[in-house]
Parts: structure tokens; C-alpha cells; sequence
């Protein structure tokens, strides 16, 4: 039995005749009904009655109909799904991002989800570096981390500047308003985001820091910004965060532009090379520009 016989039994079943299924088929009816004797031998039933000049199907033929009609349906799924990743519109799509990425990341993929709904997105959180690792592991198609991503064998495109905020529970140790200064965070017990490997946010905060002639009080290196978050929403001290332009990062918490901390921290959506022949990653890549444009 392949599937080649099961379509031909099939279409027999449904024309009601083999004359019938030989012209919708466009094949000979001799090879036609060879392939239905073929069928009848391999399982030792009887598949058809005749009944004036068409076939009726018996129960034994009835049965292989239903199962045959289950078969077919899903090689015709198969070979749809498997045409899709070739071309890249169907299948999955494995995306990572950073915490500070998430709502950028969520706005995108709302987007590209109804540009390719046939697509499953689903999406990572892990630091930079662990970003970088599953990249080159090809574990992702693509990811929004933080500037600078250190693999050369990684495509990096720029998004937005994050703005830079001072994060604390309320009531808050500084200031009313909707700015701080250095000056004003150097006097309490600061909540830094520090990468595990390599230069980043946490080193950029100590050179502004020294840059204005100010020693911070750093309480708490963490290496994820949910824990940062955690620790500020516990009264621990106030959290420097790099933030999504116009994201609210918790609710609960207050939170302060930091008007003289150079804003250096910026998103980045980075793949790996070989990923640019995907039409899905390259869709992805226009949809986060089309976001730097607005």
C-alpha cells in the first residue's frame, strides 16, 4: 500500500465507479483497477460490490476509506508545513530578548503574528550573554539584547536609546518630580544591573558617576533586572534601570528619568548570519525597523 493506491481507492469510493475516478484522475482505467485488485490481495478483503454499473463500497472498504481519508489529509498537512519552512512562513520562531525588551519585543510580534499567523513565535528571556550563546547554538532565530553584543559572528541592527531610570517604592527616598540627578542617587543605596561577562550598563553608571566627581553607594549588583525590581519593590534601596522609552516598569513603583547619566544603553536586534536567508527573521528584522522609524 502506498499513498498513490489510497488516493486512487479513494476517489473510487467517491466517483462511485472506476470509469468515474479514471476521468477525474485522468489515468487509464486498466492500471486503475489494477492498483483496486492490488488493494483487495494485500489485506484479503473484499473492498467494492458491483451494483449495475457502478461499485458499492463494503464495510471492510468503508473502513479503509475513513482511514485512507485521515492519511491523505495529513501527508497533504506534511508537505504544506514542510513547503512553508522552506520558504520560511510557517513552522517556528524562536526569539530571545533581554528584560528591558520585553515590551518592545511584545509590540513586534502582536505585529509579525497577524503578517504570519501560521507561524508559532515563541520567545526566550535571558541575560546578554546567555543571548549570545543561544544564537550561535542556533537554539534562536534572532534577539533583542543590549548594546554591545561581543560575538563577531552576529548581526546587530540598532533600535532605540533606552532611557535611563531611577526605580524605588513608595514612599520614595527621593525628590517629588519626574527627574533625579546623580548627585541626589550618590546619597543612597543604589540597585545596579551588572552582566556576568564583559563591559556594560554597570560600568557605564560607575564612569558617570566618577566623570561628575561623585562616589555612588552601590548596595546591590544583580544580574537580571527582575531581581533589581524586586529588591527596589522591597524598600532594599532605589534601582538604576535601563528602560523602554515610555514603558512603566512595574506598577507600584515610582520612576525617575536620571537627567545627567548619559544615555548609552540601547537595544540591538542581532542573529546570526546564516539566519538572514529565513524570510521570517528577515521580516522580523523590518518590522523592529519600521518600529526605529515611528
Amino acid at each position: 500500500m502506498n499513498l498513490r493506491q489510497l488516493l486512487y481507492f479513494k476517489t473510487i469510493v467517491e466517483r462511485k465507479s472506476i470509469a468515474a475516478a479514471s476521468e477525474a484522475l485522468h489515468i487509464a482505467q486498466p492500471p486503475l483497477s489494477q492498483h483496486l485488485k492490488s488493494l483487495e490481495a494485500d489485506y484479503g478483503v473484499q473492498l467494492f460490490e458491483r451494483q449495475g454499473r457502478g461499485l458499492l463500497v463494503t464495510d471492510a472498504g468503508l473502513h479503509l476509506y475513513r482511514r485512507a481519508c485521515e492519511l491523505l489529509s495529513l501527508a497533504d498537512e506534511i508537505d504544506a508545513e514542510m513547503r512553508g519552512l522552506a520558504q520560511g512562513i510557517s513552522g517556528k520562531v524562536s526569539i530571545g530578548t533581554v528584560t528591558s525588551g520585553v515590551g518592545c519585543v511584545a509590540r513586534v510580534m502582536a505585529d509579525l503574528k497577524r503578517q504570519l499567523p501560521q507561524i508559532l513565535f515563541s520567545v526566550y528571556h535571558a541575560e546578554p550573554a546567555a543571548l549570545e550563546d543561544m544564537l550561535q547554538a542556533r537554539q534562536l532565530d534572532f534577539a533583542v539584547s543590549q548594546w554591545p553584543v561581543t560575538n563577531p559572528l552576529l548581526h546587530t541592527v540598532a533600535l532605540q536609546p533606552l532611557a535611563l531610570m531611577a526605580v524605588e517604592a513608595l514612599p520614595g527616598r527621593l525628590p517629588e518630580g519626574s527627574t533625579c540627578t546623580l548627585a541626589e542617587l550618590a546619597r543612597l543605596p543604589l540597585i545596579v544591573v551588572r552582566r556576568r561577562q564583559g563591559h556594560g550598563f554597570y560600568e557605564r553608571v560607575q564612569q558617570a558617576f566618577a566623570a561628575a566627581g561623585l562616589r555612588p553607594e552601590v548596595a546591590f549588583e544583580c544580574s537580571d533586572i527582575a531581581a533589581a525590581l524586586a529588591l527596589a519593590a522591597a524598600g532594599a534601596g532605589v534601582a538604576l534601570l535601563p528602560v523602554w522609552p515610555g514603558e512603566t516598569v512595574q506598577s507600584g513603583l515610582h520612576q525617575r528619568r536620571v537627567e545627567d547619566l548619559p544615555s548609552e544603553e540601547r537595544l540591538v536586534l542581532t542573529w546570526l548570519a546564516e539566519r538572514d536567508r529565513l524570510p521570517a527573521v528577515a521580516q522580523a528584522v523590518k518590522a523592529f525597523e519600521q518600529l526605529i522609524a515611528d
